[in-house]
């Protein structure tokens, strides 16, 4: 019944269309474009997405914006030039189509292996095919089949061949009837762009895109010149029609070599038509969808821990394209507020983001971010963004609706429901309830870079940077320390107990100290430490983050230590500790509001991973006999992994 509707209801618009002057069909054909505008919410996102992947370095939003309305307007008025073929006759269309290249398939057509009339779904591409009218040779255009609603495919094509002199064949049995009209020297008009899954992966607008192998591997076969063929809208109802020269195609003998090469010289063409006039291309399809590129999106609010988190995200992220033979880049932005009540005033903005329009979107992230953070954001379009932290979390969403990309948060997303974004990673220390929705991930820890090959890589370039390291067989305690943070303080008064507790356990168990600190450890313990180790025999790797950058520092040691000591006050840290499958001891710090640490988010999170059998925790006045368990394995612990859980659920849904 609901197909019956549908073609009664193209009937009588057709024939509506039919009686009106030209110039008001058009303004109609203008209406139903800014109608559609409005109204087609998915197609409107589909538009102005690929138009950001094309143009997003050339182009200011306001500019795409207007492009992505003109381009319905286009589209508008492109059905109903369709409707109104019935009543254009060869002298209307030589009237309001000016052609030019006559000559070129006249020229092809005289080599006796007929001509491909090779275009892209641009301008009135249905009107350009009225050009079997004045050609003077038999025609064929091949057009897709109507699947999902046969009756009106049938109306359509009926409109198409009664109208042009062309003979329409749709695809599926298609080729066969294109080689037999080639060897009778006729015109094959096909379309180049939208391959599908069968297409050939070529570059467009610098991303991979799937093209039509068909008119190439026909051409290459049988020797029939390509001519490319464009139709332009100059204003209104008129157009005009440009029929190039037949192309010089690569024939080395190598088909699938050959098939891409020409594929990329037609491309230029099309990409050269495109950049004239952006609002005459049909947008309305994902492009890219089929590309074997993607661009991973990492948007950071500054802090080094939750880049980390992130960046351990993407890599699974990566994999998880790899597995599907998709390369990806991740590009890092920096989401920088102007201040911090416009933060929390995005944050509260976001969540009515989805009665925003572009506009309202973009406008709001320009308002709330400085200028060179918003120019980056919207400067490269990604398919995936990643985010960690509450105060970046909004950025995040507003940028995969603006993008149409897939999104991915660590840590609770503020304000914003978790249904906002397609996977949310939380740690089990955020956790206050047993239940989620279907979309969050749960791990032990904090998502971090920790992998075997990445501690091996890591402690490669701290041998090259440190090669006296290579030396020695001694028993190794590796120490990570933190430093002060809002909610706790790493004293002076705890490391020298620390450093005590370490050059005891060192001298018993005849074992090397390599440690290192953070950017947020104080100057007063980095002096300290400086007193107490800098010359002490037994320490062989003393580098203070805030004096001396090794970026390698932290995973080297993870890599070359047997055990490995760790502060408390960051969740990060003792993550990346426990994820090496080290042993692991942690220590807790002072928390600035007195609550006792064994009391906080941080204390229970150490207690959850000592009861699961992950560390050792404890009064930093009692690390060396927590050392003396590990290294005497009269303790064992285990190793966290929490990357498969979340591999899992990226394959899922990219």
């Amino acid at each position: 019944m609901g197909e019956l509707i549908v073609y009664w209801a193209v009937r009588i618009f057709g024939a509506f269309v039919r009686i009106l002057p030209v110039g008001l069909a058009m303004q109609v054909g203008k209406g139903i474009g800014a109608v559609a505008y409005h109204v087609d919410v998915k197609h409107r996102k589909v538009v102005y997405a690929n138009l950001r992947t094309a143009f997003a370095k050339s182009k200011t939003p306001q500019q795409l914006k207007a492009i992505a309305k003109q381009t319905f307007a286009n589209y508008g008025q492109n059905l109903v030039e369709l409707f109104r073929f019935p009543i254009m006759d060869e002298e209307k269309f030589n009237h309001f189509v000016k052609l030019e290249g006559r000559e070129h398939i006249d020229e092809a057509i005289r080599q006796g292996k007929g001509a491909i009339l090779l275009a892209m779904h641009f301008g009135s591409w249905e009107l350009a095919n009225r050009i079997g009218t004045i050609l003077g040779h038999p025609y064929k255009v091949l057009v897709k089949a109507q699947s999902k609603n046969s009756r009106l495919g049938e109306l359509l094509n009926s409109v198409r061949s009664n109208s042009s002199s062309a003979n329409v064949v749709e695809r599926g049995m298609a080729t066969r009837e294109i080689l037999k009209s080639l060897k009778n020297n006729e015109v094959v008009a096909l379309v180049v762009d939208q391959g599908g899954r069968d297409g050939v992966l070529v570059p467009f607008f610098g991303k991979e895109a799937s093209m039509s192998v068909g008119a190439v591997r026909i051409a290459l076969k049988t020797g029939a010149p390509i001519c490319f063929a464009n139709i332009m809208r100059v204003d209104g109802p008129y157009h005009r029609l440009v029929i190039q020269k037949p192309f010089e195609l690569v024939n080395s003998g190598d088909t699938d070599k050959d098939i891409v090469e020409n594929l990329g010289k037609i491309v230029k063409v099309m990409e050269g038509y495109i950049s004239q006039s952006p609002a005459e291309y049909m947008w309305f399809y994902k492009i890219w969808k089929y590309s074997k590129e993607a661009v991973i999106k990492i948007v950071t609010d500054g802090k080094a821990g939750h880049l980390r988190q992130a960046e351990a995200i993407a890599s699974l992220l990566k994999t998880a394209f790899a597995e599907r033979g998709v390369t990806a880049n991740l590009p890092i932005v920096k989401a920088e507020f102007k201040n911090k009540s416009l933060s929390r005033f995005c944050s509260v903005a976001s969540v009515a983001a989805n009665l925003f329009s572009h506009r309202g979107r973009q406008g709001l992230l320009r308002s709330c971010l400085t200028e060179d953070s918003y120019v980056q954001m919207m400067s490269i379009k990604p398919d995936f963004i990643i985010s960690c932290g509450s105060s970046v979390a909004p950025v995040n969403f507003l940028l995969s609706q603006e993008y149409q990309s897939k999104s991915a948060v660590i840590l609770k997303p503020g304000i914003l429901s978790f249904r906002r974004f397609d996977l949310v990673v939380l740690p089990r220390h955020d956790m206050k309830r047993k239940r989620w929705p279907s979309n969050v991930v749960v791990t032990h820890g904090a998502p971090n870079l920790i992998t075997p090959q990445y501690l091996a890589e890591q402690t490669s370039g701290l041998l090259k940077r440190f090669s006296h390291l290579k030396s020695g067989d001694n028993f190794k305690i590796g120490v990570l320390l933190g430093g002060d943070t809002p909610e706790f303080v790493l004293s002076e008064q705890r490391v020298r107990i620390l450093v005590h507790q370490l050059m005891e356990t060192a001298e018993e168990a005849q074992a090397d100290i390599l440690l290192t600190t953070s950017r947020r450890t104080s100057a007063r313990v980095e002096n300290l430490l400086m007193r107490e180790l800098k010359k002490y025999a037994r320490c062989k790797f003393l580098v203070l983050a805030n004096r001396e950058n090794v970026p390698e520092a932290v995973g080297g040691i993870l890599g070359l230590a047997d055990v490995v000591v760790v502060s408390g006050d960051s969740i990060s840290m003792v993550s990346e500790a426990v994820s090496s499958g080290k042993k692991v001891a942690a220590f807790f710090v002072d928390d600035r509001s007195g609550t006792p640490f064994e009391q906080t988010k941080h204390g229970r999170f150490l207690e959850r991973l000592t009861n699961d059998g992950y560390i050792l925790s404890s009064e930093v006045k009692f690390m060396k006999d927590a050392l003396y368990k590990l290294i005497k394995n009269k303790v064992q612990t285990k190793k966290l992994d929490d990357n498969a859980v979340v591999l899992d659920a990226l394959r899922k849904i990219i």
